[in-house]
């Protein structure tokens, strides 16, 4: 388990957000660890592996390069395939960051040179009733800020919220993939924006 020494403007704003997730994964942590892949996060293969075969036989290479927007600013950079050790996936983790087990059901991709820039992935149940994730999700970031808007992000069909406290930025999205359904929670700042870069990371994850 990462121990974490980020700050995000007060105690509270991360209290909240952490205790209110778990009402819609709670009932799906047992089935997780039990699922869950145990092969160690940190290594990936180098020389002589060029691929990982997942539960769905689908072939992921061991790294590929993504693009995203920060600041303004087009990037592209390498990411390489990681698997969580706390939930039933994998995804491709850009190089500036680092893909860790927060808790039971929960992990994150955060920003190793500062860890206060994070994205929460939550894997919901396949049956998940969208109308009371989408509720929860706006209580929570009420209590934060009045005003909810939109993310400017490409979530194409999917869903986005987010507020503004201060410097920091707090941005849900819903991935509603029918096969794998996800909630994202991005703590970026206003002179930090990797929204974009945590969107496009979250795009490639694959459940197995």
């Amino acid at each position: 388990m990462f121990i974490w020494t980020r700050y995000l403007g007060s105690a509270t704003l991360a209290a909240l957000l952490l205790t209110g997730c778990g009402s819609t994964t709670d009932e799906f942590t047992e089935e997780q660890q039990e699922d869950s892949v145990k092969e160690e996060n940190e290594n990936h293969s180098s020389h002589g592996d060029n691929g990982n075969i997942g539960k769905n036989n689908k072939v992921r290479l061991m790294e590929q390069n993504l693009q995203y927007t920060s600041n303004g600013k087009v990037k592209e950079k390498t990411a390489f395939l990681k698997k969580s050790d706390n939930q039933p996936f994998s995804l491709y983790v850009l190089q500036q960051f680092k893909l860790s087990a927060e808790e039971p059901g929960k992990d994150i991709v955060f920003l190793t040179e500062d860890d206060s820039i994070y994205m929460r992935i939550e894997l919901l149940r396949e049956d998940v009733n969208w109308d009371e994730v989408e509720e929860n999700v706006q209580a929570q970031l009420k209590s934060l800020s009045e005003t909810i808007k939109e993310p400017a992000l490409n979530v194409e069909n999917d869903t986005g919220f987010e507020v503004e406290s201060g410097d920091d930025v707090i941005t849900s999205i819903l991935l509603k993939d029918e096969k794998a359904p996800v909630r994202l929670t991005m703590f970026t700042k206003k002179d930090k924006d990797y929204r974009d870069a945590f969107l496009e990371m979250a795009k490639t994850l694959l459940k197995e």
